[in-house]
């Protein structure tokens, strides 16, 4: 019977390094791109909540403002769904064809099918498989109306907010959705977004409209922006950066100029082919390849600098565990500094960084706190517990001298009894929303000094990072839930605890102490890193040594992020052999370990034979 547990231990701990092994092999390809599918609302009372047809300008500046590299697809809907810009490559092409298709949306249609929408929009597997970030934004001003039934629109409505979601849910895609006018069904929309943690705005008028679209794509993509000196309207450019987009909102000027780093003074006849310039009826979007560092000015008596956004050789990963969180509850965002290769920024090289995150609510600053940068982990930052319901506005800075880049991200927090209810009732009828809940993860946080307690947990939302952020962000086996949940899977699949592999004996009266392992809690999860030494924590230790040998293959450069950009191309050619070295040493400590399984798998099933016989031959004599 021993000899039967200590096979059973040895699958268990080949099968953990197989596991922990085979993601570091499928996490290498780092990938911060976003697949993002836009869904307009066109049904004919769009005439009313947007008589200056507001939503051309503002599709057209978005669709400029998507990133390079990522996927994307325009749709206009009322009774049917239509395609108005083929999903595909977000490219200079596209955003060309976007701006062109963007003048055709109209008011037209009788009805709104907000569910027919979704499902023509919808991600599959295959867009799951491709390891992009995946993001819907949908734009309506009314609820849904599919038929002069209301017991159909009433089954349509149900349709929506039960399989349909629950879609999205399991693609782990968000759906942001804004709703023009109080008109709009603010019960179903906010429902659709809390429960894919998305972002659900109303916009009273649609000159807001550009406003809560750009928060919408903040929310989706980690937008790298330099910060704007308003009583100067310029920017300053900084050696390093690849490409930038200035946005311009013209306020009836149609003849801005722009003085670039070396005070040349330009507008958009002058532009050159370095420089593209998209106009629309209220805004002026300029993307320059190269930019020439140095001070920008923009020249203009009534045009303002909205923002500048970035794309440079110092890459910033970030994940928010939260978009949407309950009065009271805790969340937090984890940062990482990296070069243009996706290699973390060693500690030499993170000297002088400071990660600062302020956060507000109607313009008043509830939050502002600095850290240093961590080489090697995640950098995390806990927010504050919020009392008050509310859209808080996050500004996350990264700071090295003169060096700043910052991203917004956006923070609703919802109150304990749900507002409104799922038939459009009052809340204070005391309904509640029949929305499908998002599955959740309870961890256990580590220990954070004034922030919260090593006992308490916080549940988290279905997000999961990306995977240049899950490659990058290498943790520790013992203390965080990843490695916890490997163990806690295979101890369930051979009825055992992790607790009980330390208690293994010699003798067969080990048996008795073995207990079945219970389906884990969804609340709360046991703080491994109290427990004593264990067999479990002996096997995460080995883990960690393999995973450290492994990833020490491919070490990051010492030179400061200046220095990495003017990195030769011989070491370049050799960080290459030296992954592909190292990927084949990874799938061969992975095919070992697969074969030795399955022949102890084999030795399983033939030792646990003669067991059974023998004990029915006991039983009858």
């Amino acid at each position: 019977m021993f000899k039967f547990h200590a096979l059973r231990g040895i699958s268990t701990m080949l099968f953990i390094i197989v596991m922990s092994v085979s993601q570091a092999v499928m996490s290498q390809s780092l990938s911060n791109q976003m697949d993002i599918r836009v869904l307009i609302d066109v049904s004919g009372s769009m005439k009313q909540t947007d008589p200056n047809n507001l939503r051309i300008p503002a599709l057209q500046v978005l669709t400029q403002l998507l990133p390079i590299g990522s996927k994307a697809g325009v749709w206009q809907f009322a009774n049917t769904p239509k395609v108005i810009v083929p999903h595909g490559d977000v490219n200079t092409q596209w955003q060309q064809k976007a701006s062109i298709a963007a003048q055709q949306i109209s008011s037209i249609g009788q009805f709104t099918d907000i569910g027919a929408a979704l499902k023509s929009a919808s991600f599959n597997a295959q867009d799951q498989s491709q390891g992009r970030q995946l993001h819907i934004i949908l734009l309506t001003d009314g609820m849904v109306d599919v038929s002069k039934d209301d017991a159909q629109n009433e089954r349509a409505r149900s349709a929506l907010l039960k399989p349909i979601l629950q879609q999205y849910i399991n693609v782990g895609a968000r759906v942001h959705t804004i709703g023009l006018s109080h008109k709009a069904d603010k019960a179903t929309l906010s429902a659709i977004a809390q429960g894919t943690d998305g972002l659900f705005e109303v916009a009273i008028n649609a000159d807001q409209l550009l406003d809560i679209f750009l928060r919408a794509l903040d929310n989706t993509v980690v937008t790298q922006q330099v910060p704007v000196k308003r009583s100067e309207q310029s920017f300053l450019v900084q050696p390093g950066i690849d490409s930038m987009t200035i946005m311009v909102e013209k306020n009836g000027d149609e003849n801005i100029k722009l003085k670039d780093g070396n005070q040349r003074i330009f507008g958009k006849e002058q532009t050159l082919s370095n420089q593209q310039w998209q106009s629309s009826a209220t805004h002026d979007v300029i993307r320059i390849q190269k930019p020439i560092p140095g001070k920008w000015v923009l020249i203009s008596d009534t045009a303002t600098l909205k923002r500048i956004n970035v794309v440079g050789q110092l890459q910033i990963l970030l994940q928010q565990s939260h978009q949407n969180i309950k009065v009271g509850q805790r969340s937090y965002i984890d940062v990482q500094l990296a070069d243009e290769k996706g290699k973390l920024l060693s500690a030499e090289q993170l000297q002088g960084f400071k990660l600062e995150v302020t956060m507000d609510n109607d313009n008043q600053q509830v939050f502002q706190q600095q850290q240093v940068f961590l080489a090697d982990v995640k950098t995390r930052m806990h927010l504050p517990v919020l009392n008050e319901p509310g859209l808080y506005n996050l500004t996350i800075s990264v700071v090295n001298g003169q060096f700043i880049r910052t991203i917004n991200r956006s923070l609703r927090v919802h109150p304990l009894i749900a507002l409104s209810a799922a038939d459009g009732t009052d809340a204070g009828q005391q309904n509640t929303m029949t929305m499908p809940v998002t599955k959740e993860v309870a961890v256990i946080v580590g220990q954070s000094a004034n922030l919260m307690s090593q006992s308490e947990a916080m549940v988290v939302s279905k997000e999961t990072a990306s995977p240049a952020l899950q490659a990058l962000m290498v943790e520790q086996v013992a203390s965080e839930t990843a490695e916890v949940g490997i163990v806690a899977a295979v101890a369930k699949e051979l009825n055992i605890t992790a607790i009980q592999l330390s208690k293994q004996t010699t003798s067969e009266q080990a048996t008795s102490e073995q207990v079945l392992i219970e389906e884990p809690v969804t609340t709360e999860l046991v703080d491994v890193t109290a427990e004593p030494e264990t067999a479990a924590s002996q096997i995460a230790d080995l883990v960690k040594k393999l995973k450290d040998k492994i990833i020490s293959q491919g070490t990051s450069t010492q030179n400061t992020p200046n220095a990495v950009a003017k990195a030769s191309s011989n070491n370049a050619q050799a960080s290459e052999a030296e992954g592909g070295l190292s990927d084949q040493l990874r799938w061969l400590v992975v095919g070992g370990a697969v074969v030795v399984l399955l022949l102890l798998l084999v030795i399983l099933r033939r030792t646990s034979k003669p067991s059974t016989t023998n004990s029915k031959k006991h039983d009858q004599t």
